[in-house]
This record gives structure tokens, sequence and C-alpha cells, in this order.
């Protein structure tokens, strides 16, 4: 990932929304927006690519189209099957139903000439936009010059105050400036967004494209982006240089709950929580988890949300088998990360009958995309009330603190990952990070903690368990729980000793 560089005006503050809400805002297919000028040939290229143009059907869609489909496959460098060109002469034109209806063949749609007003005038509520919705759903490919009328809402002119209109909202969420000067341009994007609640502001600059592809997003051509975030008032900018690679939704969470901030010490009132550093995990281990949800007969909830979308059933079951070596278990997986299904009453009585909750590994950012801001986060937090133990392995092990280390949904190299760095905080105050002594990260949790000394930070080696109950902690296993604060390493405990992580 290119560096991003900061540009903080003031953090913002918790209550905005997260986790799930932000997840649907991601596109099915690509979407690319071009700045003002040449749209880079490198971006045309991304489009053509995912339109498959060279074996499918593109649509280019104007105020003034030159009807040559020959002039327009120029543009694509002739590498085009078949092409058709829309220009309408008014709205009633493009409101016929049979006036757009090859858009419903396509593989990708381009819109160019004219403004984005003149588009917006004659496209908006149209057959046409929703037909592109529809174009974008199946996961096909929009762009172009005038690429910034897919989004939300469009900037279409003003100074220190913007001049907006309403887009197509094909890239819901988001205000697009692609008329944006740095250094005289961030004001006017901020204020957009400000008025706007819940939206994002994108500016790109002159001959820069800013692509979309599902999550991930990419900046590409000669200049750079600038993504602000305003919560509770609060405004954040971040410059993405050309060649970044980011995630939407995180681009999206940023500042959404402000700075991180400990939500309490690392003491439990009731309940107790095991967190395993991944790797294999021996019967010991899971014969400690059965007792602590109450022995044979505990009802047991399997999340294994945090695999790749093709694997959680089989995670699932891996889990289960692993588990059940530990006593006579009852054990349902809950597979879904969806929002419906997430907080349906199935999952909200699973867990209401449930004497403890296992989190599988995979990547820890799956969590907080299915169940952040949920019902069934806060049915979690009544498991550890009414007694249960929460457990989790690797990824699972990581969601239980308080801070998200290696939250990136980009990878799992960086720590420290603004927009994924707050965990579910069923231990408060703490930082959680595993593979520890495996995969040497020491210097890592060194950053971590030195960074935000508020946190006490834990590695936990392989096939090893940090134990906490309102007793205190406790290491299990053949490895050691290392403990951290303000850049250096406190102690490290091999499985028996018992301690606190209470400063």
């Amino acid at each position: 990932m290119a560096t991003i560089a900061f540009v903080i005006a003031c953090l913002g503050l918790a209550g905005e929304p997260t986790g799930p809400e932000f997840v649907d805002k991601a596109p099915q297919g690509v979407v690319v927006i071009a700045g003002a000028g040449e749209v880079p040939a490198v971006a045309v290229k991304e489009f053509v690519s995912a339109a498959k143009a060279d074996k499918g059907h593109l649509v280019v869609i104007s105020t003034n189209a030159n009807p040559n489909p020959e002039e327009w496959k120029k543009l694509f460098g002739n590498a085009v099957a078949s092409i058709t060109v829309l220009g309408a002469t008014d709205r009633s034109e493009a409101a016929r139903k049979d006036f757009s209806e090859v858009i419903e063949k396509s593989t990708g749609a381009w819109l160019a000439g004219g403004t984005s007003e003149e588009l917006a005038a004659l496209y908006a509520g149209t057959p046409v936009a929703e037909r592109l919705a529809s174009l974008l759903g199946r996961g096909g490919a929009l762009g172009g010059a005038t690429g910034g009328i897919l989004a939300s809402t469009i900037i279409t002119g003003g100074k220190e105050n913007p001049e907006t209109r309403p887009g197509l909202g094909l890239l819901p969420g988001i205000i697009v400036d692609t008329n944006f000067r740095p250094g005289t341009s961030e004001e006017r994007l901020a204020k957009a967004a400000a008025q706007n609640s819940g939206y994002s502001g994108l500016g790109i600059t002159d001959e820069t494209a800013f692509i979309v592809r599902g999550r991930e997003v990419q900046v590409l051509g000669k200049g750079s982006a600038t993504w602000v975030s305003v919560h509770s008032g609060k405004t954040q900018f971040l410059t993405l240089p050309r060649g970044t690679r980011d995630d939407l939704v995180r681009l999206h969470r940023i500042g959404g709950n402000g700075p991180p901030i400990p939500r309490g010490r690392p003491l439990l009132d009731s309940g107790a929580l095991m967190a395993v550093g991944g790797g294999g995990m021996g019967p010991d281990l899971a014969k400690r988890f059965i007792q602590l949800a109450g022995g044979d007969g505990a009802n047991i909830v399997i999340l294994p949300t945090a695999a790749p979308e093709t694997s959680p059933t089989a995670q699932g079951e891996q889990a289960k088998k692993l588990l059940s070596k530990g006593g006579d278990a009852r054990f349902q997986v809950l597979t879904s990360a969806k929002r419906q299904e997430v907080e349906s009453p199935d999952y909200l009585t699973a867990l209401e009958k449930a004497n403890g909750v296992w989190f599988g590994g995979g990547r820890q950012w799956r969590f907080v995309d299915a169940y952040e801001g949920t019902r069934f986060q806060s049915a979690l937090e009544s498991v550890l009330k009414r007694g249960g133990v929460i457990g989790g392995s690797s990824a699972g092990a990581t969601i239980l603190g308080d801070y998200l280390c290696r939250g990136g949904p980009l990878g799992n190299t960086e720590i420290m990952v603004p927009g994924y760095d707050r965990g579910f905080a069923f231990l408060k105050g703490v930082g959680i990070d595993q593979h520890f002594s495996q995969r040497k990260r020491f210097g890592d949790m060194e950053r971590f903690s030195k960074s935000h000394p508020e946190f006490i930070g834990v590695g936990i080696d392989e096939g090893t368990a940090l134990i906490v109950t309102p007793r205190g902690a406790e290491a299990l296993g053949p490895g050691k729980v290392h403990v951290y604060k303000g850049g250096k390493q406190l102690s490290a405990h091999a499985s028996g000793d018992r301690f606190t992580l209470s400063p």
C-alpha cells in the first residue's frame, strides 16, 4: 500500500455509523472516476479490462455524442468487440424505455461528452440510470471523463461555498469534486461533506482517476486524490497519492469512532476470556475452554466469520471438532456475516442460550463488518455478563481486545490501521497480537505500545492462551504471553503463571 499522508484538522467522536452500514456502500462492479483534463491511459485500460471489452459490449453515454462507434473505439485502444453510442437530445428521449435497452446486454458503460450537470439533467431518474445501476450490480464496469456523476452528489462550482447537485447515486455515500485543487479546494469539499450527514468527500486532481473495484480503491494518473471524513462536526483529510491502494470501507470508517481510547481497565466483573495465539491448539486448551463454559452439556456458539467467504462452513466444522476434544458440549456454528441474518431471532436466540462463544481465525476486520453496532454484538456482551466464556484463536483472539491490531482489509503486515483499529473490547484497555514469537512481531508491538501508551499490548505465542477471569490473568500452553507498555516489554509469562494486566 502506498504511504498515506494524514492531515488532521481534528478527530471525530463516537456515535457515527460504522460496521455493516458502510459495507453496503461498496459497489459490486468497477467504477472509474476521472478528474478534469485528459483521462489517464492507464485508467482507460483498467476500465476496458474490467468491462471485458474484447468479448463484451460497451455503451457510450453522452449529451452530444458522435454516433460513429468507430471513433469511440479509438478511445479504448480499439480493444472493443462492439459498441453502441447513446446521446439523448432531451429528457423525454432518455425516459423512453427502448432508448437504453442495450445497456441490459452490455458489460460496461462510459460517460463522456458534456458536463456532469448536463448529463445529470438528461439522465438522472430515467431508465438509463436504472439500467446503469443494474449493470454495476451484476459486476459490470462504469466510468468516464464525467464519472463524478456516478456518485451520490457532485460539486459543480463555488469557491469556499460549494455548489452541488445530485448525481446518479451509483457510488453512494460519496460527494465528488472532479475539479479539485490541493490547497484551495479542501474547505469547499469539507463543507459539502458536512452538509450531508454520513457522507465522505472525494476530490480528484487533473489527469487523475479514482478506481473502485468492489471494496478496493486505487489512484492512477499524474496527480492525487483527497478523501475527507466529517463526523460529529470534526473533519479529517487524507491525501491519497498516485499509486495508492486502499479499502473503500476503511476510508468511510476513518474518524467515525474517534481516536482509539481505552474503554476501561483490563478487568472482568464476570465471565471469562480465552485468547489463543493461533497455530495448533492442544486438547488442554479445549478442555479449559469447555470447563469455563460450564463443562459437559454447555452450549457453545462458533463464529467462523473471519474466514474467507468460501470457507466459513469448513472452518466452523474444524473448530467444532477441535473444541469437542475438551468435553461433551453442544455446538452451533453461525456462518452468516449479513446484517439481516446476524440480527435475526435465530441468531440472537443462539447467543441467549450460549454458555460460551468461540471466534475463529482469519481476518479480524470481517468480524467488525459483520457484527459491529448490531444487536448481535450486544448479545455477545451479555454472554460475559451472565458468567459465560468468550474465546478465540488468531483473528478470534485479537477481536477480543479494545484496540484492534492488524485490522487492515488489505493485509496483516501493519499492526496499526486507522479505520479498523477498534476491537470489541471484551478485554478493555488492551491490544492483542497473535502468532507472536513465531512471526517475530516484537518490534511491531514495541511500536504499537509506544504510539499508544494508554493501551497495554499483549502478544500471544502460537498454541498458547491468555485466560482472564475476575480473579486475574494466567497463561496456558507451550509458549508465552508477552506484556508491553509504553514501547517496552514488561514481562513474559509461561504456562501456569498468574499475573495482572491492570497497571
